[in-house]
């Protein structure tokens, strides 16, 4: 995957749903009929986006919270964010 995304915005698909339930983050996919549950980094990172944040600044949030170094969290959320807009998840905005 290509953890070199564009420093933009990035939101819920406007056809997607999403929810943290028990510490996970779930999207509801309406266009798919389909379900996708992740994991607790990935629901932060969610939410981080929801606030209209930069993939920059979501990196940075990721490194303050977990004991994760910068190149990691980098390429972490770089592939999340691209596995979810593939998904029909998350649109860039």
């Amino acid at each position: 995957m290509n953890t070199e995304l564009p420093k933009q915005h990035y939101r819920v698909d406007p056809h997607a749903r999403f929810r943290v339930l028990d510490g996970e983050g779930i999207f509801v996919l309406q266009k798919a009929g389909e379900v996708l549950v992740i994991n607790q980094v990935g629901a932060f990172i969610v939410e981080q986006l929801q606030a209209e944040r930069t993939l920059d600044d979501v990196v940075t949030a990721v490194t303050e919270r977990y004991s994760v170094d910068r190149a990691q969290a980098q390429t972490d959320a770089g592939s999340l964010i691209e596995a979810l807009l593939e998904a029909g998840a998350l649109a860039a905005s």
